[in-house]
């Protein structure tokens, strides 16, 4: 008999990158099991988290899996048949006071210390988890994050007059103030998706570069926007990952990104790796890249052998392992 596996979500939102990503390890995983994705039916606001806690009616199934960022929903599944995925812990670095210790033990120390087997993303990630929950740390299984097996390759001539770069993601740790003040006056044209605050707005009017705004894309049309990039720029104060690296290596686009963990391990030896914290460092990465074709060939080849690690079947086999594990505590096997 094929063993139940049940996705657990967080509600439907703009932002759908986990969701994603859960989609291709489903895909991959064959038929294995009997999968199916059940989503929250409220938001991760506050009152949403409470109505989610008190009214989720869970379907009945031998393995559930939380997928990441409603950490909470675990408290409401049998602990012995659970797996917890976390992606980041950055309401951690942006939260104070009482809502900050609300948010712990809500997203951490009760539904952490619950769950049968807890995965991070990436060895950054299971290294922060410790260092508030060090009794959990050796529950804790590394499983990387996959490919989306659309974003092929697709060579593209690179325009050393007037480069286009590409920046995903506009919130505060993507630090897309300092990459502005960075390029200024560098004749390149600048790309942003996301929502622009006045911050960013205001160091775009000061700044002497051409720029478009792009709110949000869809799913097609994000792999149009990699193709057209010159370099696409991931200089992030704080990541638990780092999904447009691998995407625009798979591309073959070249990458400028941060010399910091996850970012830097992720990259492999394909992307020039800056200082997100110094301007000048920034700079000199972009300029690096413009100037130097060599440079450029070999990033993107090197590129294209990292994301091999990557591949949705790999690790959706690793996923797989965990499931089996479970289903063997509970002696289903």
């Amino acid at each position: 008999m094929t063993a139940k596996l049940t996705f657990v979500e967080r509600k439907a939102s703009s932002f759908v990158s986990i969701e994603r990503v859960f989609r291709h390890v489903n895909e991959s995983l064959g038929d294995q099991f009997e999968t199916s994705f059940v989503q929250l039916p409220y938001d991760n606001s506050l009152i949403g988290l409470i109505k989610n806690l008190l009214f989720f009616e869970r379907q009945e199934s031998d393995i559930y899996h939380v997928t990441g960022h409603c950490h909470y929903i675990a408290l409401r599944l049998p602990a012995g048949r659970t797996v917890l995925t976390v992606h980041d812990l950055f309401f951690m670095n942006n939260r104070t006071g009482i809502r900050r210790w609300f948010l712990k033990k809500l997203y951490l120390d009760w539904p952490l210390r619950r769950a049968k087997y807890v995965t991070a993303i990436s060895e950054a990630t299971k290294a922060e988890i410790a260092t508030y929950l060090p009794d959990v740390a050796e529950r804790i299984i590394v499983i990387e994050n996959p490919l989306d097996p659309q974003f092929e390759y697709l060579p593209k001539e690179f325009n050393e007059e007037k480069p286009e770069i590409l920046q995903l993601g506009t919130v505060v740790n993507k630090n897309v103030p300092r990459l502005i003040r960075a390029l200024s006056g560098l004749p390149c044209r600048l790309t942003l998706v996301g929502k622009i605050d006045e911050e960013i707005s205001s160091a775009l009017k000061s700044s002497k570069i051409e720029y478009r705004t792009i709110d949000r894309l869809a799913d097609d049309k994000l792999i149009d926007a990699y193709r057209n990039a010159d370099i696409v720029s991931f200089c992030s104060t704080y990541e638990g990952f780092g999904l447009p690296i691998i995407e625009a290596q798979a591309v073959g686009r070249v990458v400028v990104t941060s010399d910091l963990s996850p970012m830097k391990e992720v990259a492999g030896v394909g992307t020039v790796l800056v200082d997100p914290f110094d301007e000048v460092s920034i700079r000199e990465g972009f300029e690096r890249v413009i100037s130097d074709s060599s440079l450029r060939s070999i990033l993107v080849e090197n590129g294209l052998s990292n994301v091999a690690r990557f591949s949705a079947k790999r690790v959706a086999d690793s996923y797989s392992g965990v499931y089996q594990r479970v289903l063997m505590d509970n002696n289903q096997l």
